[in-house]
């Protein structure tokens, strides 16, 4: 977090207009384009984002992922007697995953040398996958996080915030567990060009995991870290959007 503070101080301080990329993904910031794709791989999932402008301050959108990993975050603390031994359990080696995604953006703040977004995000989602070949695993989530947004730079911003993924797997040899990771968002966005806007997150913090029967709660860190682009007015009805709503010079009506 202190690094993220010394960054956004130092490009702030150097950069007299600060715009940021126009359409966030990972951030705060509302969408000013009506439809925005967003495509990224990391552990412990790869996905499709499709992002849509609301009414308002809200945004919405679908997503899809192929997981091969502690879905919501890596890190899963359960532990399961085999033989004897206290081993560490996987619940998703791979499965698919389908979210909803809403985000309502609650304030925004415009300074000389700095501009934050502040939003608060739902994604509740379904997963169908194993651990085995021969197992099956369901799970569920309700994932809610407050991103924030620091446009520190006219093409960059820093992305910070909170977020807690609550999953509920459903194993057919493994107990139903229970899976809390609370997470703080380390990230940035850079405008690349005017359509497309790369982004990287690292998200970290302590978890907890309750198994079914168990007496007790396993603790662990958890960690997601994931990085693609978002690009927008290249496809559908925002192709060229922004170059057939320039009026027609005087040169021209002659």
């Amino acid at each position: 977090m202190r690094a993220i503070g010394v960054f956004a101080l130092v490009l702030s301080i150097s950069s007299p207009a600060l715009a940021g990329p126009a359409n966030s993904v990972i951030g705060g910031k509302k969408l000013e384009q009506d439809m925005v794709h967003s495509g990224g791989t990391g552990y412990p999932s790869t996905f499709y984002e499709w992002w849509n402008k609301g009414k308002k301050k809200l945004d919405w959108g679908l997503s899809g992922e192929l997981v091969y990993g502690d879905w919501g975050a890596a890190g899963i603390g359960g532990r399961q007697n085999i033989f004897g031994v206290r081993v560490r359990t996987r619940l998703v080696r791979v499965g698919l995953g389908i979210n909803g995604i809403l985000r309502w953006n609650l304030a925004t703040k415009k300074r000389p040398k700095v501009t934050n977004d502040i939003a608060i995000v739902f994604r509740p989602g379904i997963l169908i996958g194993g651990n085995t070949a021969s197992t099956f695993t369901f799970g569920v989530k309700g994932e809610l996080g407050v991103p924030v947004s620091i446009d520190v730079h006219e093409r960059v911003s820093v992305v910070t915030g909170g977020f807690i993924p609550f999953n509920y797997f459903i194993n057919t040899d493994i107990s139903n567990t229970a899976w809390i990771p609370l997470l703080i968002r380390m990230g940035v966005e850079i405008k690349a060009n005017e359509n497309v806007a790369p982004w990287f997150y690292f998200d970290l913090g302590p978890g907890i995991s309750k198994f079914s029967g168990a007496t007790g709660a396993d603790a662990s860190f958890a960690w997601r870290v994931g990085a693609g682009t978002a690009f927008w007015g290249v496809l559908g009805k925002n192709k060229n959007k922004s170059d057939s709503a320039e009026p027609m010079s005087s040169e021209s009506m002659e």
